[in-house]
């Protein structure tokens, strides 16, 4: 099997200190994790293994971030799905459940304790999660730069104080009057 960045050069079998079985690029430190070993490895953790998410640490762009990659099994080009959860970065996904990550991104997502779920990453209900974080995100900045940031801050402190107060929608009219 081959790299799908740089020179495609051949990959070489590695296991990684929690475990898994994988592939590395020589040349670029990128890792292809095969379904199989991923697989494997997710039902050798613990079923009390600990799936809170961490803090997460930035990772540099990857050079490669917005390059096409084709999956080293089966020579076809790999889906990429944003990671979220404080990581600004996309992970590919084969039609054979293969991943790639660009170097670097296995250590992010272990830092941020996302490695051990990875496999939620390609699903919709994640991604939905991440476009709605996204939207709310673009909602408040939007906001901040209308009312300003003192403002902003005073109304969404409003509003956490009447969430769940008995005199909420009195306090709404008021405000409306």
């Amino acid at each position: 099997m081959n790299s799908p960045l740089g020179n495609h050069t051949p990959l070489e079998s590695v296991t990684l200190p929690e475990g898994l079985n994988a592939y590395r690029c020589p040349e670029t430190g990128g890792l292809w994790i095969p379904a199989e070993c991923y697989w494997l490895w997710q039902r050798s953790l613990p079923p009390e293994a600990d799936h809170g998410h961490h803090e997460t640490h930035e990772l540099p762009r990857s050079e490669f971030d917005d390059t096409a990659k084709f999956c080293p099994e089966s020579g076809t080009i790999m889906s990429r799905y944003k990671v979220g959860h404080g990581l600004d970065f996309r992970i590919e996904r084969s039609v054979t459940g293969g991943i790639w990550l660009d170097p670097g991104e296995w250590e992010a997502l272990t830092a941020g304790n996302l490695h051990q779920e990875l496999h939620l990453v390609f699903t919709s209900p994640w991604q939905k999660a991440i476009r709605d974080e996204s939207r709310e995100h673009s909602y408040e900045s939007m906001l901040r730069e209308k009312l300003g940031g003192e403002l902003h801050q005073r109304l969404a402190d409003l509003r956490a104080d009447l969430a769940n107060h008995p005199s909420k929608a009195v306090a709404i009219a008021y405000l409306q009057g």
